[in-house]
Formats: C-alpha cells, sequence, structure tokens
C-alpha cells in the first residue's frame, strides 16, 4: 500500500491519500471468536464483531471523508474472495475489482499513482484503462487491500481503554457504541474512535467513526450475507511489475 496519510493502516479505504495523520490500530486474530457466554469487555465485543463480520460472507461498505482540503468516498461490495471497490478521491477516480488471485484494477492517472501506489515511473501508461495483475505480482497486495473480507476487517479496532455506550438505535438496528481515542503522534492530534456493533448475533460491525477538530470519516456496512455476481472486465492489460 502507499504511505499512508490518516488510514486504518488496514485499509487504503480510509483514504490512502486523503486524510492527514498515520492511524495505528491494533490487529486481531481470527482463528476463533471469543465466548459468548459471559458479558464481554469491551475489547471482546469487538473483536467478536470483527470476527463474524469476516465469516459473514458478503456486505455492502460505504465510506465518506473528510479533512481541509480533502474528501473522499468509497462504495463496495466486499466477499471473502472477491470483491468491488469504486473510489473519488481528491479528484482521482479508480475502481478494483477482485476475483479470487487476480486483481482488476482502473483509474485516473492520479489514480494510479497515489491510490494504487504502483511501481512505475510513467503512470500515464496504465491509466483510464483495465489492467490485470496476479497474487504473483509485487503490487498485488497494494491494490487488493480492502477489497476482500479478511483484508478489510482484520485491523478495524480501536486500540488502548475502551468504553462500551448504552443500547441505541443507528439505522433501524440497535447497536451498542465502543468507544476509545486514536493516540496523537508527533505529527498528528488524537482522533475519537466509536465502532458500533449490533445486539443480535451474529455480532456484526454498524458503522465505524472517526472524529477530531478537523477531520471525519464514517464507514457503514449493510445487506451482510448478500452475495454479487462479480465478472471480469471483458478487455485487460496484465501487468506484472510495471
Amino acid at each position: 500500500m502507499p504511505a499512508a496519510p490518516r488510514h486504518l493502516s488496514t485499509s487504503r479505504r480510509i483514504g490512502a491519500f486523503t486524510l492527514c495523520a498515520a492511524l495505528p490500530l491494533l490487529s486481531i486474530p481470527l482463528a476463533s471468536a471469543p465466548s459468548s457466554a459471559a458479558p464481554l469487555t469491551p475489547f471482546a465485543l469487538m473483536s467478536l464483531a470483527v470476527h463474524d463480520a469476516v465469516k459473514a460472507g458478503w456486505v455492502h461498505e460505504v465510506a465518506k471523508g473528510s479533512a481541509p482540503g480533502r474528501t473522499f468516498s468509497m462504495d463496495n461490495e466486499i466477499g471473502t474472495t472477491e470483491g468491488h471497490q469504486v473510489v473519488v478521491s481528491n479528484g482521482a477516480h479508480a475502481e478494483v475489482i477482485i476475483l479470487g488471485q487476480v486483481a482488476y484494477i482502473h483509474g485516473d492517472v492520479q489514480a494510479v499513482k497515489q491510490y494504487f501506489g504502483l511501481s512505475t515511473t510513467d503512470p500515464a501508461k496504465y491509466a483510464n484503462k483495465w489492467l490485470s495483475l496476479t497474487s504473483t505480482s509485487s503490487d498485488f497486495a497494494n491494490v487488493s487491500d480492502a477489497v476482500t473480507l479478511q483484508s478489510d476487517f482484520q485491523t478495524i479496532t480501536i486500540p488502548g481503554t475502551l468504553k462500551e455506550g448504552s443500547t441505541l438505535v443507528l439505522n433501524g438496528q440497535k447497536v451498542v457504541p465502543i468507544e476509545g481515542t486514536i493516540p496523537a503522534t508527533t505529527s498528528n492530534i488524537a482522533i475519537k474512535a466509536t465502532l458500533y456493533v449490533s445486539k443480535s448475533s451474529p455480532v456484526l460491525p454498524a458503522e465505524f467513526r472517526l472524529t477530531s477538530s478537523s477531520e471525519s470519516v464514517t464507514v457503514t456496512w449493510s445487506k451482510w450475507g448478500h452475495a454479487v455476481l462479480l465478472v471480469a472486465p471483458k478487455s485487460t492489460h496484465p501487468i506484472t511489475n510495471p
């Protein structure tokens, strides 16, 4: 992934070149879910939501963010081994389709250079056409990050001390907020983080919010388990190491 300004080091989803601070988050092991026999701590509840999200099969994801002079939006269909991502970020337009071990990408010059981070000195050569990369390409991880469930959710977590809020209704669904703060760094101010998770089983993320005095990011998830039929573009240009 290209060096990210404030982004959920999880994914380009939260702006690989949009917002403005490194956002260190914790990874949660996904091999097993916490037991729900006893009341869960906020961290365990967050862990369970991430675990159940990765196992859910499919989800529709929408993300929006803004900072001084910067905006982005994303609309994604995310599956276990497949996904479709559409991004508009600071004037750049990008699209990604993942089908198993093959990634298909399309973007303008700015997207090729900044969003995809392809290792090329001539981004115009790869702009405005569908490109294909296999998993053996050194750029595959860059362009496929956050377009499948595990890569999208494995680090959607909040570090440090967490607080579980009272149950509320969000978009017609009962959810519990899990609140924390992403600590400040030498170059960035602290940012408040809230993950809203469902009350019912399976426990699933409903919304994630990041807010500070100058920044705002909101990610929402819906249509859990609703599979989407994705197909490869009709005409593509294979690349290995641009």
